[in-house]
């Protein structure tokens, strides 16, 4: 009697066959993407109101958080790079969105426009900017942000910039959770709270450039 012969597989590597096919056939994990900037932002003061503008760029990234994944710590020198959550838009765009729209909340009172730096239209009078280097922005899920970061104030005299001094923080922001969202959330507070030292570091800058 002739019968069909039939490839019969050891259960263990039949399962393992299994799995690779579905891997081949699936679907990837689809990508999240999160912002920095914040929801919303107000409208500096109009320029009849200003005595001066501030401009805030260029923003320097270190290479390692420079790149469409958010990047964490596990450890002290290990980085993770995570390939599904990701920033939605440019990262270098988002933080001086939201240091920009910090420091207009900081120092409208003030009377003081704050702008982008690239789209900066300086008034007449006695024009600002603030250069910002980030040295170090990243955080250990479910435990803190690390923002560190160094900025100069700079005006216009005779023609060339002058500086008005340099100032550096380091904030840390505890996360509320163990998720990006969480981390994310804290992110956006360090940048706040270092928008808010950079508003301060600004007025007392100014009072002293007019005490000259």
């Amino acid at each position: 009697m002739t019968g069909t012969n039939h490839l019969r597989l050891p259960p263990l590597l039949a399962y393992a066959w299994f799995l690779a096919l579905a891997g081949c056939f699936g679907t990837s994990r689809p990508s999240r993407f999160y912002t920095l900037e914040p929801l919303q932002v107000r409208d500096g003061p109009g320029a009849t109101a200003t005595d001066a503008t501030l401009a805030v760029g260029p923003v320097e990234l270190p290479d390692y958080v420079d790149r469409p994944q958010i990047v964490t710590r596990s450890g002290t020198n290990e980085l993770v790079i995570a390939e599904f959550e990701r920033w939605g838009g440019s990262l270098e765009k988002q933080i001086s969105g939201s240091l920009v729209a910090t420091l207009r909340d900081r120092l409208a009172p003030r009377q003081i426009a704050v702008v982008p730096w690239k789209s900066a239209v300086l008034s007449s009078g006695t024009p600002y900017r603030m250069t910002v280097n980030v040295s170090r922005f990243d955080g250990v899920p479910g435990h803190s942000v690390v923002l560190q970061a160094r900025w100069e104030l700079c005006t216009q005299s005779g023609g060339k910039e002058e500086s008005l001094g340099v100032k550096e923080a380091s904030v840390t922001e505890q996360i509320n959770g163990p998720d990006y969202d969480a981390l994310v959330a804290a992110m956006q507070r360090a940048l706040v709270r270092l928008g808010e030292q950079m508003a301060d570091s600004i007025a007392a800058a100014k009072q002293v450039a007019k005490a000259r």
